[in-house]
C-alpha cells in the first residue's frame, strides 16, 4: 500500500512538473538580467520597469480588459437567459437554434474573423462608424455566449423543477423564484461560464486582429507583434503577470462556486481587483504619455518591431500627432484588411510586390512628393523600380535580403551558396523562412530560374529539389529565426539578413554567407491608401523618418539596410560594413525582387502545402 502511495506521489509530480515546467521557466527567465532566454545571466528586475513604462503595452492591456470584462458581462446575461429559455420551454425551431447556438464553438476562427469584418464592413459603410473596442466587444461576445450557453444548461440538466414548483407554491412569485431558487443553483454553470468567456476573450488573437482599430490594439495582438524578434525577458515580465491576475480570477471564481463564502463579498473583491488593474493599466498610460492632449491622430499599419518607439515618441512630442501603431505578420494580412476596408489606416508599409499588388486594385493614392522634402536623401538606387516606376504610390522605406547564417564550429564543409543546403552532412540542422515565395524562389535560383518564374515544368523541379530538402530542415521560422542559430540547435539557417546580423553579435560562431546563386531582395515601402483621412500626418511622419539622424537611430534599433544616403554618413562604420544586411554591390545588382505573379500564386501554394505536409 504504501508502495502504491510513492509511486502514487512519483507519478504527480512528474506530470505536474510536465505540465508547469514551462511556465516555471517563464517566470524565472522574466528575471534574467540578459535579453535573451537561452543563457541566465543573472537576477534584474528591469524588464518590469521596462514593462510599466511601456506605453503600447498598458493601452493594449486597458484595452484587452476592459473588452474581456464588458464582453464576459454581456456573454454571462445573454448565455443565461438563452439556457434558461431553451431548457424551459418549447417552441418550433428550437432544434434549429439548438444547432446554430454550437456554429461559433465548431466554425474556424479564420472563417469567423473574416466573417465579422465583412459585417462591420458592411454596417461601417451604411452607418459611417469606426471600428475600434466596440466591435471588438461585439465579436468576443458572437463567439463567447455559445460557450456560457452549453455550460449553463449543462448545469440546468440536473436540476429540480419541484424546487420552483414548492416555491410558487408557497407565494413567490416567477422572477422571485428565479433569484431566489434557480439562480443559485445554477450559479456554478454561470461562474464557469462568465471564466470561460472571459478566458476566451483574454486570449483571442485572430478574429480580433480582424475587428481591431488601428487604436484599439489588444494585448495578444501586441504580444504576437513583439515575439518576431524573439521572447524577450519583457514579454516574460509580461506574461507572469497576467498569469498572476489569471491565478487571482480563478481563486475568486472556486470561491464563489462554494456555498460556505460569503458570495457577496468575493464579488465585490471581484469587481474592485478588476477596475484596479483597469485603473491601474489606464493610469499607467496616462503618466507615461504626459503631456498636451494631441491635435490629430495618425493610424499607421506596419511591420512588427520595425520602427522603434522612440522615435514614434519625437514625433508625437514634436508635431503632437498621436500615433495609432497597429501591426501585421504578413503582407497578406494586409492586404485583407485594406481590401474589406476595415479601418482607415492613413500610413500602410507594403513590400514591393504587394505595392504592385495594391496599385493594381486601386487602393493607394498618389504621393505627393513636394510635400516630403526629405526625400531627396534617399538612394536613388531604389527609386523608380519595376513595381512602381517614378514613385508614384510608394516611397522607400527599408530594404533587406535573404541569406545563408552558418556556424563554423558545426559545419564541416564551405558553403558558397543554395546547392549546399542539400547536403546530407545538414540533416535536421536548418531553419529557413516560414515563407513560400522566398523559400520555393531559393530553390528555383538552385535551378538556375528566376525567383518569379511560373512555368509549370520549372515549378515541378523546384517542388522535387524542396522535398529532397525538408530532411535537412529542423524549423520553418520568419519570426525569430536567431533564436535557433544563437542557441545551437541549428547549424545553417536561410533567414533575413537582419536576423543573420543580430545572430552573429551573440554567437560568434556564426558568419554570413551570400549566395553564389543570386540573392532575394524585398524592399518596404511606405504607401497612402485612399482612404486615410489624416495625409498630412502621414506625410509629415515620412519626412520625419527621412531626416539622418532619426534614419540613423531606426538601423541602430533594428539591422535593416537603410535608404538613407545622408545617414550613411553618420552611422557607425560596423553598420555599414555588415555583409547580412548591406551584401556587395554585385549580389544587390544581380539579386532580383519578388514581382505580383497574378493568379499564377495558386500553383506556389499548391506546392506550399505538398512541401510543409
Amino acid at each position: 500500500m504504501k508502495k502504491n502511495s510513492k509511486f502514487s506521489i512519483v507519478y504527480n509530480f512528474i506530470v505536474y512538473l510536465f505540465l508547469y515546467a514551462p511556465i516555471l521557466i517563464l517566470v524565472l527567465f522574466s528575471f534574467n538580467e540578459s535579453k535573451l532566454n537561452a543563457v541566465w545571466t543573472g537576477f534584474s528586475l528591469k524588464w518590469y520597469k521596462s514593462l510599466f513604462t511601456n506605453e503600447t503595452i498598458l493601452l493594449a492591456l486597458k484595452n484587452t480588459l476592459i473588452v474581456a470584462v464588458v464582453s464576459t458581462i454581456l456573454s454571462v446575461m445573454l448565455g443565461t437567459i438563452t439556457a434558461v429559455g431553451m431548457y424551459r420551454y418549447k417552441f418550433r425551431g428550437k432544434g434549429i437554434l439548438d444547432a446554430v447556438l454550437f456554429i461559433p464553438i465548431v466554425i474556424p476562427e479564420i472563417v469567423m474573423g473574416i466573417a465579422m469584418l465583412s459585417f462591420f464592413s458592411m454596417l461601417k459603410d451604411t452607418f459611417n462608424f469606426q471600428m475600434g473596442l466596440f466591435t471588438l466587444i461585439i465579436a468576443h461576445v458572437t463567439f463567447s455566449v455559445s460557450y456560457v450557453v452549453t455550460v449553463v444548461r449543462s448545469r440546468l440538466e440536473g436540476f429540480d423543477k419541484h424546487l420552483e414548483e414548492a416555491a410558487m407554491d408557497l407565494g413567490a412569485t416567477p422572477i422571485q423564484t428565479f433569484f431566489k431558487v434557480t439562480l443559485p443553483v445554477i450559479m456554478p454553470g454561470i461562474v464557469s461560464g462568465g471564466l470561460l468567456a472571459f478566458t476566451l476573450s483574454l486570449d483571442d488573437v485572430i478574429i480580433s486582429f480582424f475587428v481591431a482599430d488601428a487604436g484599439s490594439t489588444t494585448l495578444p495582438l501586441k504580444v504576437l507583434s513583439m515575439v518576431k524578434f524573439g521572447v524577450t525577458p519583457e514579454i516574460n515580465a509580461l506574461s507572469t503577470i497576467m498569469l498572476l491576475i489569471t491565478v487571482v480570477i480563478v481563486v475568486l471564481m472556486e470561491l464563489l462556486n462554494k456555498a460556505s463564502v460569503h458570495r457577496k463579498k468575493i464579488l465585490k473583491f471581484a469587481c474592485i481587483f478588476l477596475v484596479a488593474i483597469i485603473g491601474g493599466s489606464s493610469g499607467l498610460a496616462a503618466y507615461v504619455h504626459k503631456g498636451q492632449s494631441p491635435q490629430a491622430e495618425l493610424n499607421v499599419f506596419n511591420w512588427s518591431e520595425y520602427i522603434p518607439q522612440s522615435v514614434i515618441d519625437k514625433f508625437e512630442e514634436e508635431y503632437n500627432i498621436k500615433v495609432n501603431y497597429s501591426t501585421f505578420s504578413s503582407n497578406e494580412e494586409m492586404l485583407a484588411k485594406l481590401q474589406a476596408g476595415s479601418t482607415n489606416y492613413d500610413l500602410v508599409v507594403a513590400s514591393d510586390y504587394m505595392v504592385e499588388t495594391l496599385i493594381k486594385q486601386d487602393i493607394l493614392q498618389e504621393i505627393n512628393h513636394d510635400n516630403i522634402p526629405n526625400i531627396k536623401y534617399i538612394d536613388p538606387s531604389v527609386m523608380n523600380l519595376d513595381f512602381d516606376p517614378g514613385n508614384k504610390y510608394s516611397i522607400p522605406y527599408m530594404w533587406g535580403d535573404a541569406a545563408i547564417a552558418v556556424n563554423t564550429s558545426k559545419v564541416d564543409f564551405e558553403i558558397t551558396g543554395y546547392k549546399d543546403l542539400w547536403n546530407p552532412k545538414l540533416a535536421n540542422s536548418i531553419v529557413v523562412l516560414d515563407d513560400q515565395r522566398a523559400i520555393i524562389g531559393m530553390a528555383l535560383k538552385k535551378l538556375g530560374y528566376s525567383i518569379n518564374e511560373t512555368d509549370p515544368n520549372a515549378l515541378a523541379k523546384a517542388e522535387k529539389e524542396l522535398l529532397a530538402l525538408k530532411n535537412n530542415i529542423k524549423a520553418y521560422d520568419s519570426d525569430s529565426p536567431k533564436t535557433l542559430l544563437i542557441n545551437g540547435e541549428a547549424s545553417v539557417g536561410f533567414v533575413w539578413g537582419a536576423e543573420v546580423s543580430l545572430a552573429m553579435r551573440e554567437n560568434k560562431d556564426l558568419i554570413c554567407v551570400v549566395p553564389e546563386e543570386g540573392i532575394f531582395i524585398q524592399q518596404d515601402n511606405f504607401v497612402i491608401p485612399k482612404k486615410s483621412k489624416n495625409v498630412k500626418a502621414a506625410e509629415l511622419f515620412m519626412d520625419f523618418i527621412m531626416r539622418p539622424e532619426i534614419s540613423v537611430e531606426i538601423s541602430k534599433a533594428y539591422p535593416y539596410a537603410n535608404p538613407n544616403t545622408a545617414a550613411w554618413g553618420i552611422m557607425d562604420e560596423s553598420i555599414l560594413n555588415d555583409i547580412a544586411v548591406y551584401p556587395p554591390q554585385e549580389a544587390i545588382e544581380s539579386g532580383e525582387h519578388l514581382k505580383d505573379i497574378g493568379n499564377k500564386i495558386d500553383a506556389f501554394d499548391k506546392i506550399w502545402s505538398n512541401v510543409k505536409k
